[in-house]
């Protein structure tokens, strides 16, 4: 009978492909809690009045914001497609340990070339 660790260092354990998937699933999902009510509050201002578009037109300008906005369409992107592959899962498919291995790196290629692409439109 083996004993648990006693010391845990989790920057040493090497996770499979899927299990840093579904990490970067529930990273995705604080992300954009965090980052959707700012932008919510700046879409209902550029919504209000003249004046407020304005100051959002200038705002975006801002090279902080224009990251801060990558950042949550690229959890976004991420979050969706990691949920799709969740969902196709639990109806029972992909679940051998390959094809979630393959799965997890499409979805992690998939997001990140979609996340590109948000990247030159937003810029």
């Amino acid at each position: 009978m083996s004993k648990p660790p006693i010391f845990l260092n989790l920057l040493k354990i090497q996770l499979p492909i899927a299990g840093f998937s579904s990490i970067l699933h529930r990273i995705s999902a604080v992300g954009i809690f965090v980052l959707l009510l700012p932008f919510s509050i700046v879409l209902v201002l550029a919504s209000n009045s003249e004046e407020g578009f304005s100051t959002v037109s200038y705002l975006l300008s801002l090279n902080s914001i224009k990251i801060l906005l990558v950042l949550l369409l690229t959890g976004l992107t991420y979050h969706y497609i990691s949920g799709i592959r969740h969902l196709v899962m639990d109806f029972g498919y992909w679940q051998t340990l390959n094809a979630g291995k393959i799965s997890a790196i499409l979805t992690i290629f998939l997001s990140g070339l979609i996340s590109l692409m948000l990247l030159v439109v937003v810029w």
